[in-house]
């Protein structure tokens, strides 16, 4: 057997465990993975962004992101210590967001007129919903965040590698979330007593409790809500897997000294989910944010500039 063929039967198998423990313990899974990779994936993330798309700013678009997010991480620590509440924080968190494409918008209209008026699509969407339902935004986007891997893979493979690699992330990030949300799984489980919904080895109550980290409040009751976490949960896993197993792979430079440190800091975190699971969610969301957020900026750019040109941006006159 090749290097390549266990390859592929240890992403099998991952895959299809990730899929049984998100709808047999959807808690369990939810709370656990968070837990042990969510800073890690975090960390990793940011620094392919960097290695794969330093090359690619200015240093006035770079200084601009920067504030940008920075701001952002002020939003949520005022949240988390009273200061605002989300009615006011999670609007002036979406308008951020507006900034950080808007930062982007000059580059792409020298680049291409169809990028900038997806740009100010974008804008346009985000600001209609943080006018009308703020909340169920940014649910949107603490579900589409876990698959923007995706984007990630095909602005760096080419040929019948990117295509072969979408038809996997196809199966992966869309198909077999669809069939968890269909409750064909979870009432296949269920009948042989497999499953165990609120299981968990933190202190985090019950599933009912942590639904609204992807489910809006109004569906909490409905017989879909617990299928269609189950499959955001998956979707985690399946991002932190490309994250944490592919992404380092595509990067050359001080490997082992950044790999101790995601380790430390990690170890440091997971004591602190063991201690009090809520309090170390909200210090989590914070660095969170960053990751999730740069996104938009970044997908734009790298649209405008495939990494071929080798070029970074030039500053554009207004």
């Amino acid at each position: 057997m090749t290097i390549n063929q266990q390859s592929i039967i240890t992403a099998i198998l991952l895959i299809f465990t990730a899929a049984f423990v998100s709808v047999a313990f959807p808690l369990l899974t939810y709370t656990l993975t968070l837990a042990c990779f969510g800073l890690a994936h975090v960390l990793t993330e940011l620094r392919y962004v960097d290695y794969r798309f330093n090359q690619r700013l200015n240093i006035d678009l770079r200084k601009k992101i920067i504030i940008i997010l920075l701001t952002i991480v002020n939003l949520r620590i005022f949240q988390i210590f009273g200061v605002l509440s989300s009615s006011i924080s999670i609007p002036l968190e979406l308008t951020c967001v507006i900034g950080l494409i808007a930062v982007v918008i000059p580059i792409l209209k020298a680049k291409d007129c169809k990028l900038e008026i997806l740009a100010i699509a974008l804008s346009l969407t985000l600001f209609i919903g943080l006018i009308w339902i703020p909340t169920l935004i940014m649910l949107a986007f603490a579900i589409l965040h876990n698959i923007t891997p995706v984007a990630f893979i095909a602005e760096k493979l080419r040929n019948i590698t990117r295509k072969l690699a979408l038809i996997a992330c196809f199966l992966v990030f869309v198909l077999i979330p669809a069939i968890i949300i269909s409750g064909y799984p979870d009432h296949f489980l269920s009948s042989l007593n497999l499953t165990a919904p609120s299981a968990s080895i933190f202190q985090a109550g019950n599933l009912q409790l942590h639904l609204g980290a992807f489910i809006p409040q109004q569906l909490h009751g409905s017989t879909i809500a617990q299928n269609a976490f189950s499959a955001a949960v998956f979707l985690q896993c399946m991002h932190y897997a490309v994250v944490l197993f592919i992404f380092p792979n595509w990067v050359q430079s001080h490997q082992k000294i950044f790999n101790q440190f995601v380790i430390f800091f990690s170890t440091l975190i997971f004591i602190y989910f063991t201690q009090s699971f809520i309090e170390a969610r909200k210090l989590y969301s914070i660095v969170a944010a960053i990751h999730a957020w740069v996104e938009f900026p970044i997908l734009l750019l790298a649209l405008a500039i495939p990494a071929e040109e080798k070029i970074r941006i030039v500053e554009i006159e207004k």
